[in-house]
Parts: C-alpha cells; sequence; structure tokens
C-alpha cells in the first residue's frame, strides 16, 4: 500500500501524540500534549479549518508529519500567507522512503512562503535540496559578569583570578549610551491594541517580518506554557514605538539573559539603544552571567554591537521556500526581521 500526504484531522490526534511519545519519550507525553495543544490548536492565525498540520499516512497509519505554525508575513511590501515548519519527524521504520520531501513539499505548495527555521544536522540537508538556504543566524554575546564566565570557561581557581581581570578589560570596551530623547521604556504585562498601529507604522522598514500584532503577540509571550517572558514596551513622547521581549535561562551556576524579541523600525537607533539598555540592566538585576541574542537583521546587529555584543555564528541554519512569492526579498537579507522568537526555536 502506497502512502498519502494529507492534512491532520481531528480523529488523527491520537496517533500524532502518540507518535511524540514514540520520538520524544512517555515521560515528556503529557508535556508535548500541553505543548501540541498552545502550539497548534490555540495559534490565533488558524483557519476555521483548525491547524496546519501535515501528516503522511498508509492506511489508517499516521508513519510521519510536518506540522506548521501559519501567520501572515510581510514579504516584499505586502502581506502574504506564511508559516513556519516545526515538529517534523518520520517513523524509523518509514524512513528512506521520501516522506520527508514529500511532506515539505506539500507544505511549500500550499502557502506563500515556507520557514523552516532552526533546522537540525538531520534535517538541514532535507531542506537544502528543495528550499532556498539563507542560514545560520548569527548570535550576539555580551558578558556581563566576567567572573562567572572565567570560572566556567577555566575553573574555579583559575577564573577567580582571571575574572577580575577580564571585567576590567570589558569595562573598558563597554559603554552605556545616551538613552534617546523623550523615550521611556517599562515593563509591561499585556499588549494592546496600540500594538497592532506600530506594525503597520513600521512594516515597511523590514525587507520581510512575522506580522508581529497584538493577538499574536498575547498567544506567543503572554499566553506562552514554558516560558517566563517579560515585556519591556518603549514609548516616544507617549506613543508606542517598540518593544523588546527577554527572559531568563540556564542554572543558577551560569544563568543568562535571552532577548528573544526586538522591535520597532529599522532606522530608529535610539529606540534599539533604548529598549537594549533596559534588557541589560533587567539582566544584571537577576544577576545573569551573560546576555545573548540572534538575529538576521543587519540594523539590530548594529544595535547590539553599539553595547558591546560581540558577534557570532551558530548552528542555528535558515531555509525557505517562496513558490507563490517574489523573490526580491532574499536579495535583502540584512533587512530580514528574523529572530529567535520566530518559529519555535524559542520554546522550551
Amino acid at each position: 500500500m502506497s502512502h498519502q500526504i494529507i492534512r491532520r484531522r481531528p480523529e488523527h490526534d491520537l496517533e500524532i501524540l502518540a507518535l511524540y511519545a514514540e520520538v520524544f519519550g512517555e515521560r515528556t507525553l503529557e508535556r508535548s500534549r500541553e505543548r501540541w495543544r498552545w502550539q497548534y490548536l490555540d495559534n490565533p492565525n488558524n483557519g476555521d479549518d483548525g491547524p496546519v498540520i501535515w501528516i503522511a499516512v498508509e492506511g489508517d497509519r499516521v508513519l510521519g508529519q510536518m506540522a506548521t505554525m501559519p501567520f501572515p508575513m510581510w514579504w516584499g511590501g505586502s502581506e502574504v500567507p506564511a508559516s513556519a515548519g516545526m515538529d517534523y519527524f518520520v517513523r524509523k521504520e518509514a524512513q528512506g522512503r521520501g516522506l520527508g520531501i514529500a511532506l515539505s513539499e506539500a507544505w511549500a505548495d500550499h502557502v506563500d512562503v515556507a520557514l523552516a527555521l532552526g533546522l537540525t544536522r538531520s534535517s538541514y540537508p532535507l531542506f537544502q535540496k528543495i528550499f532556498t538556504d539563507v542560514g545560520p543566524m548569527p548570535a550576539y554575546l555580551k558578558v556581563l559578569d566576567a567572573t562567572a564566565v572565567a570560572r566556567r570557561r577555566w575553573g574555579p581557581v583559575a577564573g577567580a583570578v582571571a575574572g577580575p581581570l577580564l571585567g576590567l578589560g570589558l569595562r573598558l570596551f563597554s559603554r552605556r549610551l545616551a538613552p534617546g530623547d523623550g523615550i521611556e521604556v517599562c515593563e509591561v504585562s499585556s499588549v494592546t491594541e496600540e500594538y497592532d498601529d506600530l506594525w503597520a507604522r513600521v512594516r515597511a522598514s523590514f525587507a520581510t517580518a512575522v506580522r508581529r500584532d497584538a493577538r499574536y503577540l498575547v498567544w506567543k509571550y503572554v499566553q506562552c506554557p514554558f516560558r517566563d517572558y517579560r515585556l519591556l514596551e518603549a514609548r516616544t513622547r507617549g506613543v508606542l514605538s517598540g518593544f523588546a521581549v527577554v527572559r531568563a535561562e540556564g542554572g543558577v551556576s551560569f544563568p543568562r539573559g535571552v532577548i528573544t524579541d526586538l522591535f520597532c523600525d529599522a532606522r530608529d537607533t535610539a529606540v534599539q539603544d533604548t529598549l537594549i539598555d533596559a534588557a541589560l540592566d533587567m539582566f544584571r538585576e537577576r544577576q545573569c552571567a551573560r546576555a545573548e541574542t540572534y538575529t538576521m537583521s543587519a540594523a539590530l546587529g548594529a544595535a547590539f554591537g553599539r553595547h558591546g555584543f560581540r558577534s557570532g555564528r551558530t548552528a542555528i541554519q535558515y531555509c525557505v521556500a517562496h513558490r507563490h512569492a517574489s523573490a526580491e526579498p532574499l536579495s535583502r537579507l540584512p533587512a530580514w526581521h528574523l529572530v529567535l522568537g520566530d518559529g519555535d526555536l524559542d520554546r522550551a
């Protein structure tokens, strides 16, 4: 019997979740079930027909899946239907039958833009064959506690000696920028309709970006069941001009502060700088050893550089398909606004 690629229906859910247990382990099944409900059933960008999950079936048996996260996306001057792929897997006994390519083709054929973000070593070669490779994702890191970093790298004894010297060197090359004129940043616990207006005002400063309207941000960051995100809101003379989403990562021996998202007009360096300073202040209050962020935006990369972040490369690979949309944004990769919070890269 040959396989078929079809859209998931509710009657497939029990077998899909059993496949999660097979792939991720029985001990994590309840956690996978809760994440699955939030990530797929609760996505505010779902249509009336529910989550967009492509499955390979043979008779009544599910052999594999390509689950996607749909969203509107700014792409080359207009908003288009797009989605990010996630939770791709195929049963071991069904591997080698071309199911991965078939699932990916079905996905890419049904949206204007398909984003394969944060690819694993095993899935990256697959998407290189059928998508356009635009990765890897640049990383930006800043040491906040030199002694903690030195101890982690060289051990407790050598670290205790090297840490103060490292810290002195870092302070010589680190500076706090003057706050922007009329810009105030504060932590907020809710997202209002003003974020819809912010998106409409600043989206054209990027070649491409996932639509960050209020309902998307509430779902992605406020309602996320596995991350304790904190939202920093920037206002310029009272008008919402940007925001940053931050969280903590790591254990007590080496806590890290992560800037998951930072969004404002790509040309507004004052808002960028003020938000970054506020995020760093929050990380220092929480005694984070290091701050880190990941973004494809050259404008944001330059902003992090102004604040003493060093740039690096990661193994986070990106591929994209644009079968029903213009290829023009591919010529402007530095103007893409893709960050850690896009796709499912920042999930727990």
